[in-house]
């Protein structure tokens, strides 16, 4: 018992240690760099690196998107004979095609990238060869009035969504075919007095299962820059377009407007306004093209695009050569320069005439 006892006191005297503990190493100062924050950039306020939101340019006029155009093109028969003038809506087309279409018939397409917006297109005519074929290249859904046999087969060949809305209209028990179109009954002419409307045509192709949007980014084939004027052109303020087919002809004139940097739509000695808004049929690019023709049934006329061809090319008061091609039939038209530079159009809409070879393009300076 006693062992014992030593034993815990000697153990308790080696814990406790003998005399005073040796004082603890001084603590060094801190230095001045230690003091301060370790992460000094963060103390400071912080800039997220920011980026400008992406551009995109529209495909068929040059204008700026937000994102890519994924629209589908639609494309709607305009009357061009006098009779059948004022048009309605051409100014809203992203292009308007003219040409005669068979025998004297001269007649436009007009192409819009978003049809849903225009209230009333015409005056709506038949469709012809001439129609269906350009349809084909750009992938557009055709409104028309009709045609011969020949002409409706002739679109069905060509593979394209094509509607004949004189036909729907008269549907009035189905409000979507009855909502495609309309007829002027005021209108003096009444063959002339058919009208399209947009958001009809696009709610009706949309119920026939028919695609009305397309690939986002498609190529329709032409290029854009904010001023599309050719540095090396000839100043034309009066433009003459012979469109012509053997010995038929008819002359486009287009006068430059440098308060608008368009040119104005001038044919049968008239200026052309439109019926409802009374604004004049303006366009900021204006473009021939020559291409081979043909006669095909019924006596419609019929182009060889794929053999491309010459043309002229005006912007901003200038004009100059050009050249063009198309490699298939599904492929859009292509423009370059004479030296076989891409062709830039100025942003906005386009007028296009098409004749054959034997069509002529003369102009003026203002005196």
């Amino acid at each position: 018992m006693k062992r014992l006892t030593t034993l815990l006191l000697v153990l308790c005297l080696l814990l406790c240690g003998c005399g005073n503990p040796a004082p603890a190493e001084p603590t060094e100062a801190p230095t001045e760099a230690a003091t301060e924050p370790t992460t000094e950039a963060t103390t400071e306020p912080t800039t997220v690196p920011t980026t400008e939101p992406p551009v995109y340019i529209h495909p068929l006029n040059g204008s700026e998107l937000s994102e890519p155009y994924s629209g589908r093109i639609f494309a709607n028969t305009i009357s061009n004979v006098r009779e059948a003038l004022p048009h309605v809506s051409v100014n809203d087309a992203d292009i308007l095609m003219e040409m005669f279409v068979n025998a004297s018939v001269v007649r436009c397409l007009a192409l819009y990238s978003d049809i849903s917006q225009v209230e009333a297109i015409g005056s709506t005519r038949s469709t012809r060869p001439m129609f269906n074929d350009i349809c084909e290249h750009y992938n557009a859904v055709l409104a028309h009035a009709g045609g011969t046999g020949f002409a409706l087969n002739d679109a069905n060949q060509h593979g394209i969504a094509h509607y004949n809305v004189d036909s729907l209209m008269r549907k009035r028990d189905d409000p979507l075919k009855a909502g495609t179109a309309y007829r002027d009954k005021e209108y003096k002419y009444g063959e002339h007095n058919l009208f399209v409307i947009g958001s009809g045509i696009m709610a009706y192709a949309e119920s026939q299962g028919e695609a009305v949007t397309g690939l986002p980014e498609t190529d329709y084939g032409l290029i854009f820059a904010e001023d599309g004027t050719p540095a090396a052109g000839e100043a034309a303020e009066s433009i003459t377009i012979r469109i012509q087919y053997n010995s038929t002809k008819k002359d486009t004139v287009m006068e430059y407007n440098p308060d608008t940097g368009k040119y104005t739509y001038w044919q049968y000695g008239k200026m052309m306004a439109d019926q409802i808004t009374e604004e004049p049929e303006e366009f900021r690019n204006v473009v021939t093209m020559f291409v081979p023709m043909t006669t095909i049934g019924h006596n419609y006329h019929s182009a060889d695009f794929l053999q491309g061809g010459t043309g002229y090319y005006a912007c901003g008061g200038k004009i100059i050569p050009i050249t063009w091609t198309c490699s298939g039939d599904k492929e859009p038209f292509r423009f370059f320069t004479e030296s076989g530079e891409p062709l830039a159009f100025g942003a906005g809409n386009t007028y296009i005439a098409i004749s054959s070879p034997k069509g002529s393009v003369t102009w003026t300076t203002a005196e």
